[in-house]
């Protein structure tokens, strides 16, 4: 049967096939009808799809057209975990830089259509493997805050795939210290100390090159007052996207924890960033960023002032006063429904942060975000 190259002229992101795909050795790589949903998926057609057949059978009548339905915000952030996990699992990804931007665009469109749900799912959805699930929650925060500073299209692009990237020079080792139970040893803290500057190097060999990109990656672990790694750089010797990148990557991994540290609450984790790291990260950003993020983030459990407990669901611009759903009564009975309430009510003002995991309530996404929280 004759066989040629696909042209690129066949391939249109959103519009399915009109005939079979394969390979070099005759496997199926998509199929009549089937949506190219992606630039990365049209990339890997073009550089290994094969069209067998005669020019007749490719040119036939197109299929109907079947509506493909938008994810909702959290389908978008959770797909873009197990992507990433994915890609990054790929010792020779076809176009690492177009797969990643696709990663990229779930994360971006997640947070323009719904920051607050994007905050969210940092504490309340603990799908995938850690470093995957790390990497997702930091470019969230660096999205919706390089926003917030307005940060130009370029330099927060480079903010949020370095995010993405940050821990590729130890993607196997990172899930591995989120069971350690003591320090780490002389090798870990050696490949710890490492994975930045072997990070960049497998960035360029996947055909990364990007200067902002690279250069976040390499200098996120650089602190201001040079006592990070891997050159010991000072306040503007490192660039503001590796700034930003630093204090998500703090934050992210103090609210998850390790074998042998508890984790923090949110706002513990935002104090904390700000009083106790004050000459090591940038101070200015971090006010920034805490804005950005609430006093109390969504997905905050709290105790209300009526003894009812309630989760954080909605950001206001008076930071101490956000909008809570309760979902217990004032003597502690497990509502059927959430009841949203505004937090400049007296008595649904926040009287303290809890742990709702470690009191027996199960958060129910879709319940507080509606279809967004679909996935």
């Amino acid at each position: 049967m004759p066989r040629r190259p696909i042209d690129a002229v066949e391939l249109t992101i959103g519009l399915p096939m009109r005939f079979n795909a394969y390979d070099a050795r005759g496997n199926l790589l998509l199929c009549l009808g089937q949506v190219i949903g992606s630039e990365a998926q049209r990339a890997m057609l073009l550089q290994h799809g094969l069209f067998y057949g005669s020019e007749e059978e490719c040119r036939g009548p197109l299929p109907p057209l079947v509506p493909v339905p938008t994810p909702s915000p959290l389908a978008r952030l959770l797909g873009a975990r197990r992507q990433l996990q994915a890609l990054l699992a790929d010792p020779a990804p076809a176009d690492f830089p177009a797969a990643l931007a696709d990663i990229a665009t779930q994360v971006r469109e997640a947070c323009r259509t719904n920051p607050d749900l994007a905050l969210a799912s940092i504490l309340l959805c603990s799908e995938g493997s850690h470093s995957s699930r790390h990497a997702v929650n930091a470019a969230i925060a660096c999205q919706l805050t390089g926003a917030a500073l307005a940060f130009d299209a370029g330099e927060l692009a480079a903010t949020v795939a370095a995010a993405l990237t940050m821990n590729i020079g130890m993607s196997a080792l990172h899930d591995a210290l989120l069971a350690c139970e003591g320090p780490l040893s002389d090798a870990q803290q050696a490949a710890v100390r490492g994975h930045c500057q072997l990070g960049v190097a497998r960035l360029r060999g996947l055909g990364v090159d990007c200067a902002g990109w690279l250069d976040a990656v390499r200098d996120h672990h650089e602190r201001a007052d040079g006592s990070g790694y891997p050159a010991g750089k000072r306040n503007e010797e490192i660039g503001r996207p590796a700034r930003l990148l630093a204090l998500a990557d703090v934050y992210c991994a103090r609210i998850t924890g390790r074998g042998y540290r508890s984790p923090l609450q949110p706002t513990q984790a935002l104090r904390w960033l700000f009083l106790n790291e004050g000459a090591a990260l940038d101070e200015n950003l971090a006010r920034v960023f805490i804005k950005t993020l609430g006093i109390y983030p969504p997905g905050s459990g709290v105790r209300l002032r009526n003894g009812s407990l309630a989760v954080v669901v909605q950001r206001r611009p008076a930071g101490h006063q956000p909008i809570v759903a309760s979902l217990t009564t004032h003597d502690g009975l497990r509502l059927r429904s959430p009841i949203r309430r505004r937090g400049d009510v007296e008595a649904h003002a926040i009287a303290e942060v809890v742990d709702l995991p470690a009191l027996g309530i199960e958060v129910g996404m879709e319940t507080l975000w509606g279809s967004d929280a679909t996935d």
